[in-house]
Protein backbone atom coordinates (compact mmCIF):
# COMPACT_ATOMS: atom_id res chain seq x y z
CA UNK A 1 0.00 0.00 0.00
CA UNK A 2 1.18 3.26 -1.08
CA UNK A 3 1.90 6.00 2.12
CA UNK A 4 0.18 8.74 2.09
CA UNK A 5 1.96 11.98 3.24
CA UNK A 6 -0.85 13.53 4.62
CA UNK A 7 -1.48 10.28 7.19
CA UNK A 8 1.54 11.34 9.99
CA UNK A 9 -0.22 14.99 10.04
CA UNK A 10 -3.90 13.72 10.45
CA UNK A 11 -2.71 11.21 13.51
CA UNK A 12 -0.78 13.92 15.01
CA UNK A 13 -3.80 15.88 15.42
CA UNK A 14 -6.03 13.08 17.07
CA UNK A 15 -7.49 13.54 20.29
CA UNK A 16 -7.50 17.36 19.98
CA UNK A 17 -10.69 17.95 20.99
CA UNK A 18 -11.90 19.08 17.54
CA UNK A 19 -13.36 17.37 14.20
CA UNK A 20 -10.68 16.32 11.65
CA UNK A 21 -12.33 16.55 7.92
CA UNK A 22 -10.82 14.53 5.13
CA UNK A 23 -11.92 16.42 2.02
CA UNK A 24 -11.19 15.55 -1.59
CA UNK A 25 -11.84 14.36 -5.10
CA UNK A 26 -13.09 10.91 -5.69
CA UNK A 27 -11.45 8.01 -6.10
CA UNK A 28 -8.39 9.88 -4.32
CA UNK A 29 -8.30 6.96 -1.22
CA UNK A 30 -9.91 8.82 1.96
CA UNK A 31 -11.73 5.94 2.84
CA UNK A 32 -8.21 3.78 2.72
CA UNK A 33 -6.55 6.56 4.77
CA UNK A 34 -9.33 6.97 7.52
CA UNK A 35 -9.38 2.68 7.41
CA UNK A 36 -5.47 3.16 8.24
CA UNK A 37 -5.78 5.74 10.59
CA UNK A 38 -8.42 3.84 12.54
CA UNK A 39 -6.67 0.57 12.82
CA UNK A 40 -3.45 2.08 13.72
CA UNK A 41 -5.05 3.66 17.02
CA UNK A 42 -5.33 0.19 18.45
CA UNK A 43 -8.90 1.45 19.99
CA UNK A 44 -12.43 -0.06 19.69
CA UNK A 45 -13.62 2.84 16.85
CA UNK A 46 -16.90 2.82 15.17
CA UNK A 47 -17.23 3.35 11.43
CA UNK A 48 -20.26 4.79 9.95
CA UNK A 49 -20.84 5.18 6.10
CA UNK A 50 -22.88 7.56 5.27
CA UNK A 51 -23.82 6.04 1.79
CA UNK A 52 -26.22 3.27 4.08
CA UNK A 53 -29.49 4.83 4.31
CA UNK A 54 -29.95 4.06 7.37
CA UNK A 55 -27.11 5.30 9.23
CA UNK A 56 -27.65 8.65 7.13
CA UNK A 57 -30.60 8.39 9.06
CA UNK A 58 -29.26 7.43 12.12
CA UNK A 59 -26.85 11.28 11.79
CA UNK A 60 -30.03 13.52 10.43
CA UNK A 61 -32.24 15.34 12.87
CA UNK A 62 -30.70 13.72 16.01
CA UNK A 63 -30.79 14.84 19.77
CA UNK A 64 -27.53 14.77 21.99
CA UNK A 65 -29.32 11.42 23.91
CA UNK A 66 -29.38 9.59 20.54
CA UNK A 67 -25.55 10.83 19.61
CA UNK A 68 -24.49 9.85 22.75
CA UNK A 69 -26.45 5.91 22.51
CA UNK A 70 -25.10 5.49 19.04
CA UNK A 71 -21.76 6.52 20.18
CA UNK A 72 -21.48 4.62 23.00
CA UNK A 73 -17.98 4.14 24.59
CA UNK A 74 -16.03 4.32 21.35
CA UNK A 75 -13.05 6.59 21.43
CA UNK A 76 -13.09 7.14 17.52
CA UNK A 77 -15.66 7.60 15.56
CA UNK A 78 -14.90 7.62 11.71
CA UNK A 79 -17.91 8.83 9.30
CA UNK A 80 -17.13 8.36 5.61
CA UNK A 81 -19.26 10.21 2.83
CA UNK A 82 -20.33 12.58 5.38
CA UNK A 83 -21.38 14.96 2.23
CA UNK A 84 -24.53 12.19 2.09
CA UNK A 85 -25.91 13.63 5.13
CA UNK A 86 -28.65 16.51 5.69
CA UNK A 87 -27.09 19.11 8.28
CA UNK A 88 -23.79 17.27 8.95
CA UNK A 89 -22.04 20.11 10.25
CA UNK A 90 -24.76 20.38 13.11
CA UNK A 91 -24.31 16.46 13.93
CA UNK A 92 -20.63 17.19 13.91
CA UNK A 93 -20.67 20.25 16.42
CA UNK A 94 -23.19 18.33 18.92
CA UNK A 95 -20.67 15.39 18.77
CA UNK A 96 -17.41 17.59 19.43
CA UNK A 97 -19.69 19.69 22.28
CA UNK A 98 -21.21 16.92 24.17
CA UNK A 99 -19.27 14.09 23.84
CA UNK A 100 -15.44 15.32 23.96
CA UNK A 101 -13.68 12.30 24.96
CA UNK A 102 -14.89 11.12 21.32
CA UNK A 103 -12.58 11.60 18.29
CA UNK A 104 -13.97 12.29 14.86
CA UNK A 105 -12.75 11.11 11.74
CA UNK A 106 -15.07 12.79 8.70
CA UNK A 107 -14.53 12.16 4.92
CA UNK A 108 -16.03 13.76 1.98
CA UNK A 109 -16.17 13.31 -1.90
CA UNK A 110 -17.94 16.09 -2.31
CA UNK A 111 -15.73 18.90 -0.73
CA UNK A 112 -18.19 21.51 -1.73
CA UNK A 113 -21.16 20.20 -0.33
CA UNK A 114 -19.33 18.95 2.91
CA UNK A 115 -17.55 22.26 3.26
CA UNK A 116 -21.07 24.29 3.00
CA UNK A 117 -22.63 22.02 5.32
CA UNK A 118 -19.84 22.45 8.00
CA UNK A 119 -18.16 25.96 7.70
CA UNK A 120 -20.49 27.82 10.21
CA UNK A 121 -21.49 24.98 12.77
CA UNK A 122 -17.70 24.18 13.30
CA UNK A 123 -16.06 26.81 13.33
CA UNK A 124 -12.58 26.96 15.24
CA UNK A 125 -13.67 22.89 15.76
CA UNK A 126 -11.91 21.14 12.45
CA UNK A 127 -8.69 20.37 11.29
CA UNK A 128 -9.67 20.51 7.59
CA UNK A 129 -6.95 18.88 5.12
CA UNK A 130 -7.63 17.91 1.11
CA UNK A 131 -6.44 14.42 0.09
CA UNK A 132 -5.51 14.80 -4.14
CA UNK A 133 -4.05 11.55 -6.24
CA UNK A 134 -0.93 10.91 -5.05
CA UNK A 135 1.71 12.90 -5.54
CA UNK A 136 5.34 12.42 -7.56
CA UNK A 137 7.18 12.08 -3.78
CA UNK A 138 4.66 9.32 -2.42
CA UNK A 139 5.19 7.42 -5.52
CA UNK A 140 8.79 7.39 -5.73
CA UNK A 141 8.61 6.40 -2.02
CA UNK A 142 7.08 3.79 -2.45
CA UNK A 143 8.27 2.79 -6.00
CA UNK A 144 11.55 3.76 -5.83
Amino acid sequence: MIARELEPIIEKRLFKGKVILVLGPRQTGKTTLMRRIAVKQKIDYLWLDADDPTVRAQLTDVNIAGLKMLVGQHKLLVIDEAQQVQNVGLTLKLIVDHIPDTQLLVSGSSALELASGVNEPLTVRKFEYQLFPFSFNELVAHEG
